[in-house]
């Protein structure tokens, strides 16, 4: 049979008595359960509040927490009696629910806490405190306020802290009589002459964080007040809302800060311009800051600068690739491989870069700028590549590597055209470095096989012993093109004027070393050094060697 709805309220009167009951039963399962029922209820109910509140002075500490739950769920002020002594508690969980109960009580609780505060311990302190911070009364504010001439800075910081936690939770119309209230403190008489009281009160309006403290804040960071004044306000502005206008202002009546002495005050303002998206200054205070006395100011700009892709920008970040400072290189070397508007810039400066260490840093930023570079371009490049390293300057490096990411073909064709020219030059060794680069490009081709083996013959020291022979470069080439065209190498070999008589006996010597057809075309070397040197040291070796 079902209830008329006029029953409905006495069953669950009786419902909720029976639960209350299970508060104290012996069973320790029972009483955990009958809390989290409530929690789950939450009747605004003050006998179920007392019943709740009469259990937590002998509840152990899984039970409290139960019971903090439900009084914290149930949210009546009538629990902050019983909740008060649970701030002391050693538990850190438990300490906070009851903080959080209590303060739920509102301005009705202050009158408790100015009676108990000057009898508690420092801790119990510590915990009302916190405790003022989170109602935020005009009341409670003034409590904190009068902290602040407090001996103990300690706890001082520790008000100041309190309210940073828990201001950003007051809606902004208690913000704004918070922010009022503060100013008042600040312009009385007896705050001006305690500037430790003054510097608590500006780092207050700036966890407060109204925008009008931005104005009052600016005026005690200038160089008229102390270091110390100076530095707390700074530290105030950093949280300070502020934007339009204001940030203008702010930026002029800050960046000049910048230029100073004192790193407190640097790095404070360096935080502060970090907060607007895009401040507007002018490449040449851009270039003033890069010149800053203090690391992190000049690295700070270079951030700012490789954060935007422009011309003024992109050029003051090349400048940065030659400073002494290896962050700032970094830093301007990241940047500049990602700004497609510094191509152009870049390739200006590799063209005339003469300091090889900066050289290196353009070629290597291009790289991901490739195809960004058209032919003719890569073709100018090429040619200017090409006479560096005939020259012999060490700048060819960085642009061959600048010409091979962007052409590789282009950069073959340097390097052999450059190898032969050194090759007619005589300049062996150039002529060796050069082709040498090319062993396993498709240019490498059985011509340039040869002439590479020549090269490596002219600077070999021809040391007869077989350890010496089977690691010279030279024999390794003769012996390759031997495998393919025997004949060939035998008519090239007789033929060419670039080789002499010590270079042929050489040659002829290792083959002759060898078995089979290679001593076969070793002896026939070495019977073409006697014909053609006949009265040559070689010569007489041959003549000993082959017994005739």
């Amino acid at each position: 049979m079902a209830c008329s709805s006029a029953n409905v309220p006495r069953i669950m009167d009786k419902t909720l008595k029976k639960i209350m009951g299970l508060l104290k039963h012996q069973d320790p399962m029972r009483r955990s359960g009958a809390a989290l029922v409530l929690a789950e209820l939450a009747p605004n109910s003050k006998d179920v509040v007392k019943a709740l509140g009469e259990v937590l002075p002998d509840a152990g500490q899984q039970f409290s927490g139960h019971v903090l739950e439900a009084l914290q769920a149930i949210g009546s002020p009538a629990a902050v009696p019983y909740v008060m002594p649970l701030l002391n508690s050693q538990d850190m969980a438990i300490r906070m629910r009851a903080s959080a109960i209590v303060a739920s009580g509102g301005s009705a609780v202050v009158p408790e806490i100015k009676r108990q505060f000057k009898e508690v311990p420092r801790q119990q302190k510590l915990v009302f405190i916190d405790l003022l911070a989170r109602i935020h009364t005009s009341e409670t504010l003034q409590m904190l306020l009068d902290l602040l001439f407090e001996p103990d800075f300690g706890l001082i910081k520790e008000t100041c802290d309190a309210v940073k936690r828990h201001a950003a939770g007051a809606q902004p119309p208690e913000r704004r009589k918070l922010h009022k209230q503060v100013v008042k403190f600040m312009n009385s008489t007896r705050v001006k002459h305690q500037e430790r009281v003054l510097t608590s009160s500006l780092l207050l309006l700036g966890h407060i964080g109204r925008p009008e403290a931005a104005a009052i804040l600016l005026k005690y960071s200038t160089p008229k007040t102390t270091i110390y004044v100076r530095r707390h306000a700074l530290l105030a502005l950093k949280n300070v809302e502020f934007t339009g206008k204001m940030t203008s202002t702010i930026l002029k009546k800050i960046f000049p800060y910048l230029n100073e002495n004192e790193e407190d005050i640097v790095r404070h303002t360096i935080e502060i311009i970090q907060r607007i998206p895009s401040p507007g200054i002018s490449p040449a205070q851009w270039r003033k800051l890069l010149q800053s006395k203090h690391g992190y100011a000049r690295a700070f700009a270079a951030r700012m600068l490789s954060g935007t892709d422009t011309t003024e920008n992109n050029a003051l970040l090349i400048d940065l690739l030659g400073h002494e400072d290896n962050e700032l290189r970094e830093i301007a070397a990241n940047a500049l491989a990602g700004h497609k508007k510094a191509t152009t810039l870049l390739l200006r400066q590799l063209a005339s870069e003469n300091n090889i260490n900066i050289a290196w840093s353009l070629a290597r930023i291009l790289k991901p700028h490739s195809e960004a570079i058209d032919k003719k371009t890569i073709k100018k490049f090429a040619g200017l590549a090409a006479r560096e390293m005939l020259a012999g300057r060490p700048r060819y490096e960085p642009l061959l590597y600048f010409v091979r990411n962007t052409d590789p073909k282009s950069a073959e064709s340097i390097l052999l055209d450059t190898g032969m020219a050194h090759k007619k030059a005589r300049r062996w060794a150039n002529a060796v470095d050069c082709l040498r680069r090319l062993l396993h490009t498709q240019t490498f081709n059985e011509k340039v096989s040869y002439a590479l083996s020549i090269c490596d013959l002219k600077v070999s020291k021809k040391e007869l012993s077989a350890q010496y022979r089977a690691e010279d470069h030279a024999l390794h080439g003769f012996t390759s093109l031997y495998r393919q065209n025997k004949k060939e190498l035998l008519g090239n070999i007789k033929k060419d004027k670039a080789l002499d008589a010590s270079d042929l006996y050489y040659v002829g010597f290792h083959f002759s070393e060898a078995t089979g057809e290679e001593r076969s075309f070793g002896e026939d070397i070495l019977r073409h050094v006697a014909k053609k040197w006949p009265k040559s040291k070689e010569a007489k070796d041959v003549k000993a060697r082959l017994g005739k």
